[in-house]
């Protein structure tokens, strides 16, 4: 059944060490020389657990910049302008204040977190699918980043899972599907 096969490869996942915080740089680095970054006016990003890269840091500029908020069992995103403009979330991770303004469903780039991608754009997430329902509601370019022991050959995929369009890891950008429009 695939939601054991997912339990058995984020129990997986969960065991390893985290990766150090140079392969965040290594992975903002790569992000920030890829032209579909260069080009995106709207994004859609996350502020990191520790095991998660940092793709805001340093703050993006030059950009309008969404993060994600949890609102029930859903997320909506809100523009922040710095990292003056989050707070501790119910999980503990950082997300916009409740007086953030809200934005529209539509972005040039959205960057996604995940325990593990595989190259056909294939994402694991934490297991409660506040980002698939996130990314069904929402449109722009999918980038999945992680560190490069969270690329695994197959991902388990259920119906209601999200590809992302590309994956991006401090080594490599692997784009999935089409480019974006």
């Amino acid at each position: 059944m695939i939601s054991e096969e997912k339990q058995r490869l984020r129990a997986r996942l969960r065991a390893e060490p985290g990766s150090p915080s140079a392969a965040s740089g290594d992975l903002r680095a790569r992000l920030e020389r890829w032209p579909i970054w260069q080009a995106a006016k709207s994004v859609c990003a996350f502020a990191p657990i520790a095991s998660e890269p940092n793709v805001l840091d340093p703050w993006p500029t030059g950009r309008s910049l969404a993060l994600p908020r949890i609102d029930g069992e859903n997320l909506c995103s809100h523009f922040v302008t710095s990292p003056a403009d989050l707070t501790a979330g119910r999980f503990g991770i950082p997300e916009p204040r409740t007086d953030a303004p809200a934005a529209g469903p539509s972005f040039d780039l959205i960057i996604v977190p995940g325990l593990a991608f595989d190259r056909s754009g294939g994402r694991l997430g934490r297991g409660r699918g506040f980002y698939d329902r996130f990314l069904s509601g929402i449109s722009g370019f999918r980038v999945g980043v992680c560190f490069d022991s969270q690329l695994v050959d197959s991902v388990p995929v259920e119906a209601h899972d999200m590809r992302m369009d590309a994956v991006v890891t401090p080594s490599e950008i692997i784009v999935c599907g089409p480019g974006p429009t």
